[in-house]
């Protein structure tokens, strides 16, 4: 009796401890998510993430499953870092959506795939960061996305606004909405998604989506991922890195509800 008693004591005592590191543990990860997300937004974040996408990253044409279907489709995909980003010493060495942990656990590579594979059809696809957009886009230069009108895709995907600065936003709100319709209609897919910001404030997720209405594109959120929530889908849950920026990128998990999310519409649109 004595010895069953113990064993029920042994056990819940082993079981409280085990809740104890497990509760804690979740704890530290969304403390820590949320204070990468309160630094987003910051000043700070938006000097120190300017040593990224400084380079006009594009990438080939590119084929998934081309031989593989009947029928093909193409798909381009213009995007930030979060899309694509270029190799960084010490960080990662691959070109792929920032943070994911190589080429195929990117967003754009997850949701490819997944089109592929369930609408069997081939893929060809071009991405390119625009980055230069967000940061300048009182001067940006359409004839940088020549590539985007010579490829002709049947469906082109925008994934920006992540790196807009709130200042800029604000004064330049109406510049902003304009220059965002032209690069869509110079574009010219056949059909057309955007994207709410992974990370967004209200300003910037009421201007896209007014540029929705207007455009009569279709509108996918991704905002709700990044705002902390689950912290899962940030970085930070899968690889400690230093820099806050890189740290707020979605990880591989995150990478892969961006293209749930994207999906979704997708579905739709493809036959």
């Amino acid at each position: 009796m004595k010895a069953i008693t113990f064993s029920i004591i042994l056990n819940v005592m082993l079981m409280g401890t085990l809740c104890f590191f497990v509760y804690n543990k979740r704890n530290s990860i969304i403390g820590c998510a949320h204070k990468i997300y309160e630094t987003i937004f910051n000043k700070n974040y938006e000097d120190s993430i300017l040593i990224f996408n400084q380079n006009k990253y594009e990438t080939n044409v590119n084929y998934i499953n081309k031989n593989n279907y009947q029928e093909n489709i193409k798909i381009a995909i213009l995007g930030n870092s979060i899309s694509l980003h270029g190799i960084v010493d010490g960080l990662w060495d691959h070109e792929s959506g920032m943070a994911a942990s190589d080429l195929e656990h990117d967003y754009v590579h997850v949701l490819l795939n997944k089109i592929s594979e369930e609408k069997q059809y081939g893929i060809e696809y071009i991405v390119i960061n625009i980055a230069d957009f967000e940061r300048g886009f009182e001067n940006f230069d359409q004839n940088r996305l020549e590539r985007i009108k010579e490829f002709d895709p049947e469906i082109v995907v925008f994934q920006i606004g992540e790196n807009i600065q709130k200042e800029m936003l604000k004064a330049k709100r109406e510049i902003f909405k304009m220059k965002y319709m032209e690069i869509i209609e110079y574009c010219n897919g056949k059909e057309t998604i955007i994207c709410l910001p992974f990370w967004a404030d209200k300003e910037t997720i009421n201007v896209i989506t007014e540029v929705a209405l207007n455009e009569k594109v279709y509108l996918v959120d991704l905002s709700h991922l990044g705002n902390g929530i689950d912290p899962q889908n940030l970085s930070a849950s899968e690889n400690k890195y230093k820099h806050a920026g890189v740290a707020a990128h979605p990880g591989d998990y995150g990478m892969e509800n961006i293209a749930k999310m994207i999906f979704i519409t997708m579905d739709k649109i493809i036959d």
